[in-house]
């Protein structure tokens, strides 16, 4: 006999894992520290290879002003600016996508908890259908 609950609760447990779940279900097999850390390494490499491409953008742009004023300028100087501004704007980018990351961990933690509610209800209706039909084995056995 059918159990349209059990049929109900496999239909939402089935298109989470297709849909949404997919994302979430992979977070899963991270710890929360281990999943910003992976991300925040990623977001500081990606980083810094931005900022060296805008670094170098600026310098072809402003290219016949180096060349000319490269004697007159103090290069330890400039050389402090440019890595005060790296590790200023870093600290801002890596703080924004830790507040990003750690809200999308967040949020799939309590994805993952209704998902593990439809499991544990589907679990909880196997056992009292197989629970059912060993008792109904039982008494057929005592008849």
């Amino acid at each position: 006999m059918l159990n349209e609950e059990k049929i109900r609760l496999m239909t939402k447990a089935a298109s989470f894992e297709a849909g949404e779940g997919k994302k979430a279900l992979e977070m899963n097999r991270f710890y929360k520290g281990d999943y910003l850390s992976i991300h925040l390494i990623g977001a500081w490499i990606s980083y810094t290879v931005a900022f060296c491409l805008c670094v170098g953008l600026w310098a072809f742009y402003k290219m016949e002003y180096l060349m000319t004023n490269l004697h007159k300028m103090d290069l330890a100087a400039f050389g402090k600016g440019l890595a005060l501004l790296y590790l200023a704007l870093l600290g801002i980018y890596l703080v924004i996508q830790y507040v990003v990351y750690y809200n999308r961990y967040q949020e799939n933690r309590k994805k993952l908890a209704t998902y593990n509610h439809i499991l544990k209800r589907i679990s909880d209706i196997y056992e009292s259908e197989t629970s059912g039909s060993t008792s109904m084995a039982e008494g057929a056995k005592e008849e």
